[in-house]
């Protein structure tokens, strides 16, 4: 057994603006024919300033930040691989287009598991838009030195 390839407390941050072109694109690619995010007028009807982005679409993005940086070499610069066991996200407000959002994840703790040659590893993160917390989410993850 190797010392982990992550440290408690590590945590990493993507900021992002979803135009309404990409939030029409991957709603359309994600098979969500929801009109709230496509169709102004519907987005209005409902309440929202404009159209709102698919959560599949920003749970992707969220899920994503921790292959995108798992999968960088560690801070001390050992190569690491990770593969993604479960996620649990919950949506706390709508994302609209074309606002600013913050999505941080932090190391809450790393065991190993002998029987999966890794790291079991949790994370727990947020995303925040200028108006509050949208997202709140654990991932559990298997890191492993690449």
């Amino acid at each position: 057994m190797t010392a982990p390839p992550t440290t408690i407390g590590e945590t990493f941050t993507l900021s992002v603006r979803l135009s309404e072109a990409e939030i029409r694109t991957a709603a359309r690619q994600l098979h969500d024919l929801n009109p709230l995010h496509h169709d102004h007028a519907a987005a209005r009807a409902a309440g929202y300033p404009g159209l709102i982005a698919s959560g599949a679409h920003t749970g992707a993005i969220f899920m994503g930040m921790t292959a995108t940086h798992f999968s960088a070499p560690a801070p001390d610069g050992a190569a690491r691989s990770v593969l993604g066991l479960g996620f649990d996200i919950r949506f706390r407000a709508v994302v609209l287009a074309d606002e600013d959002i913050v999505l941080r994840w932090t190391v809450a703790g790393s065991a190993w598991k002998a029987s999966l040659a890794g790291y079991l590893t949790q994370c727990d993160g947020e995303v925040h838009t200028p108006r509050g917390l949208a997202l709140t989410g654990v991932a559990n993850l298997l890191l492993r030195h690449a």
